[in-house]
């Protein structure tokens, strides 16, 4: 019989956590059939800066295990991401609750298309050439017509705390990332 080691286990299993969150994500943009759902995980992201071109914000929902959640849906054809820190909430069988973190210090994060599925974010921002009370139909192929959503050229967002329950963009890039699988109380977002 083979035996695996505690950190072995743990890097397993945070590699699996990221390609079925990422199989979930392609799920809710109609990539993967319907018979996949999201992990049913809200997960945290602190952002300290975020410049985004060609921004779209509307209303929408991404389907979850349990039924489908009311989210803002933030799309950027193109976004910049400084000091961002994701976590989201782990069951290990054996171990207990844990959380799976991923840090970017820096100005060391972008995305290409990228879009979030967010049920709540708070902080600042600045939108350049905002267009307010579009029908989120001229926005996302997927949005319902006569949705509510905002159109800009650009978005200069600072200090945003993000609860998210989708990620996905056709490229990201993430320089110098710190991936780990800490205890729930020692999680630093």
């Amino acid at each position: 019989m083979g035996h695996i080691k505690g950190k072995r286990f743990v890097g397993i299993l945070a590699v699996g956590l990221v390609a079925t969150g990422g199989m979930g994500v392609a799920m809710a943009q109609g990539g993967i059939s319907a018979n996949l759902s999201l992990s049913n995980t809200i997960f945290s992201q602190t952002v300290h800066g975020l410049d985004g071109q060609g921004v779209a914000i509307f209303v929408g929902n991404d389907k979850l295990s349990g039924g489908d959640v009311a989210v803002a849906k933030l799309k950027f054809t193109k976004a910049e991401i400084t000091d961002l820190c994701m976590a989201a909430p782990l069951e290990i069988p054996g171990l207990g609750e844990k959380k799976f973190q991923m840090k970017v210090p820096g100005k060391n994060f972008s995305a290409e298309n990228l879009v979030i599925g967010a049920p709540g974010l708070n902080g600042g921002m600045t939108l350049i050439k905002p267009q307010i009370g579009v029908d989120a139909s001229q926005l996302d192929d997927g949005a319902s017509a006569g949705q509510w959503g905002i159109a800009a050229d650009a978005i200069q967002a600072f200090d945003q705390k993000i609860k998210a329950t989708s990620i996905s963009a056709d490229q990201l890039t993430a320089a110098g990332s710190q991936v780990s699988v800490v205890d729930a109380d020692k999680a630093e977002c």
